[in-house]
């Protein structure tokens, strides 16, 4: 009797241990984040997509790091920090790695919006440097406006 009432309790903890397992926040969809996640642990969740972003483009996963910068993008957006030099950051690093991925168009609609921003938060644009500049895609060629960053 007893060894069937372990065996039992083994089935029920080998049953619920798929359930116990822990999916990383960072690599939920933004969505998910928003809804699951208090408002004060966003920026360190968006810390740590930058992070991961960064570590995917020194080992060249362009799609990778910039599947990253966008979530960190989307989600600094839902807090209020869009117009921040932070976000024009990140917005330069999407730019360049959609310029290597071959994507000139969104690449440089990127580039100008953080153009935009960084004008509008006052950086001299001197001291700021664009990795790589775009080449200009012909504008009948391009979307009206960036469908994941909901301008």
């Amino acid at each position: 009797m007893k060894t069937l009432k372990y065996c039992f309790y083994i089935a029920i903890f080998l049953v619920c241990l798929p359930i116990l397992y822990a999916t990383p926040v960072e690599d939920k969809s933004s969505e998910a984040i928003l809804s699951e996640v208090r408002i004060s642990r966003i920026p360190k969740i968006i810390e740590l997509l930058e992070e991961k972003g960064t570590k995917a483009l020194e080992a060249e996963k362009f799609q990778d790091a910039r599947g990253y910068f966008q979530k960190a993008l989307i989600l600094r957006n839902a807090i209020g920090m869009k117009q921040t030099e932070g976000s024009a950051h990140i917005l330069t690093k999407v730019s360049s790695i959609e310029s290597k991925l071959g994507n000139q168009c969104e690449a440089s609609k990127l580039s100008l919006l953080a153009k935009r921003i960084y004008r509008q938060i006052g950086v001299n644009m001197g001291a700021v440097r664009l990795e790589e500049q775009p080449t200009k895609a012909p504008q009948f060629a391009c979307a009206e406006n960036i469908g994941w960053l909901g301008d």
